[in-house]
């Protein structure tokens, strides 16, 4: 899938600056029109490169049943957040656009950048009840979108070339799990003459950031995005993630980075790995649909393993908030039922195996992925997911007037994923000091928004944050 970032989707109760959704395919805009004897325009704009072919079809599908002409247009996500911005701007906003501005919901309310949605009872009745959280998809019990995407996913699998292991001696069906063993085999691959290793580095940042914050929880760190979930406390100095960072910093020092890496978006070193240029890449669950997007025969060659963990035999444990709306309804839109209809039929059988076969996102769903006819690579990293990705506890889930205060943070840079460009390309040379600035400063930030909503009259505090209850390994489930 495209380049947003998907911690949009995961709604975790933080402002999740622009960042990775995924994205690959082509650089530019692309649409699909239909009319069929509609009247009026209904604009679709989203990221997901895996998704263009069935959302092209599927506007023309619902052209009709709408009475509108329904246009959908594909994005690359680094391209996407940018061009959502300027339409935003210029009040020229698409009826419908997928999550990938990276603001939480409050935020795009107070922002207007989204309209309420109505969605039908048949559709409702398909959602799992905990779909619908105060401040995740409702806000002051308006609401404004469903997740279509299960939690239960990750930005950070490592995906192998068959070919280019077996070459090296390698198998493909057995990647090594732990950083030791994983670099012996990119020198393996490095010797017999491949290319080892490719990540999206570059571009924002936001890939690579989701993907440190994704190998620290692997690594030991007991939170998501810097936040230590017992103590409610930002933390992105943990040794967690010096240890990954120290590890990329090793990878790239021996040269088992491909040249350029730092410089690549997710469409970048995507189409490396998609063109067979390079023997690995690590890249999300959605690698699948988005390699097969931008070169069909790598479908036969794709191979997946698990997040990387600094020691053998470690769990490799993630874990996510509750699941945020896919698509939202532009305030600018002229035909806010239609958007919503079309939104709706989002959750329909045909859509809904539409997107399983499409191999991206994987949907509320999962069981529905092991009958499908999605790949074997696919589905061994759903079934990674499945079992290794946790639901984290959330300030916004235990107490929804955290929304006023979501609503009032800012976006702190330079975050993890510019850190570790950096890092790696030598301009940051201590670490951990610039690790700590991070964490003071989006503490700062936190603290500023708590003070200003407080005085506004939220009853908030930073001990909502604070969960001495969570546990390591399972879903978190005590503050629902």
């Amino acid at each position: 899938m495209p380049g947003m970032t998907r911690r949009s989707l995961l709604g975790a109760s933080v402002l999740a600056a622009v960042g990775a959704a995924t994205g690959c395919s082509s650089s530019s805009p692309s649409s699909s029109t239909s009319s069929g004897g509609a009247t009026g325009t209904l604009d679709w704009w989203d990221h997901f490169s895996s998704f263009k072919h069935l959302n092209d079809d599927w506007a023309r599908k619902q052209s009709g049943p709408l009475k509108t002409n329904v246009t959908h247009t594909y994005y690359d996500a680094s391209k996407a957040t940018q061009a959502l911005q300027l339409a935003h701007q210029a009040n020229k906003m698409p009826d419908v656009y997928s999550n990938v501005v990276g603001l939480p919901l409050p935020a795009l309310v107070s922002g207007k950048w989204v309209h309420e949605v109505t969605i039908p009872a048949d559709i409702k009745a398909k959602l799992p009840k905990d779909a619908f959280n105060e401040g995740i998809t409702q806000l002051d019990g308006k609401l404004y979108g469903f997740p279509m995407f299960s939690l239960r996913q990750s930005s950070t699998l490592v995906w192998a070339n068959k070919d280019h292991w077996s070459k090296a001696g390698l198998d493909p069906n057995d990647i090594p799990k732990d950083y030791g063993a994983f670099k012996d085999a990119l020198g393996k691959l490095k010797s017999a003459g491949i290319q080892p290793l490719t990540l999206a580095i570059g571009a924002d940042g936001g890939r690579i950031r989701d993907q440190v914050d994704d190998m620290a929880q692997a690594a030991g760190f007991p939170g998501y995005q810097g936040l230590q979930f017992t103590t409610g406390e930002y933390a992105y100095h943990h040794d967690a993630y010096v240890t990954v960072i120290e590890f990329l910093k090793s990878l790239n020092d021996d040269k088992l980075i491909m040249p350029g890496s730092n410089n690549f978006g997710v469409v970048d070193a995507r189409t490396r790995y998609a063109s067979g240029a390079v023997g690995t890449f690590i890249d999300g669950v959605w690698c699948a649909g988005g390699s097969k997007a931008l070169a069909p025969p790598i479908v036969d060659k794709l191979a997946s393993g698990q997040i990387l963990v600094p020691t053998a035999g470690t769990n490799p444990w993630c874990y996510r908030g509750r699941p945020s709306a896919g698509y939202f309804v532009s305030a600018d839109s002229k035909n806010p039922d239609a958007a919503g209809q079309l939104i709706a039929s989002f959750m329909t059988e045909e859509y809904q195996k539409g997107m399983i076969e499409a191999m991206d996102q994987p949907p509320l769903n999962l069981d529905l992925v092991a009958s499908s006819n999605a790949v074997d690579a696919y589905k061994k990293g759903i079934d990674f997911c499945k079992s290794n990705v946790f639901l984290m506890p959330q300030a916004i889930v235990r107490n929804p007037a955290q929304a006023r205060v979501d609503a009032l943070r800012k976006p702190v840079t330079p975050h993890v994923g510019n850190i570790v460009q950096g890092y790696l390309a030598g301009s940051i040379k201590d670490l951990k000091a610039e690790l700590k600035k991070l964490s003071d400063a989006t503490s700062a930030d936190r603290a500023q928004a708590l003070t200003k909503a407080k005085a506004a009259g939220a009853k908030v505090s930073e001990s909502d944050y604070a969960f001495s209850d969570w546990k390591p390994g399972q879903d978190y489930g005590a503050a629902k």
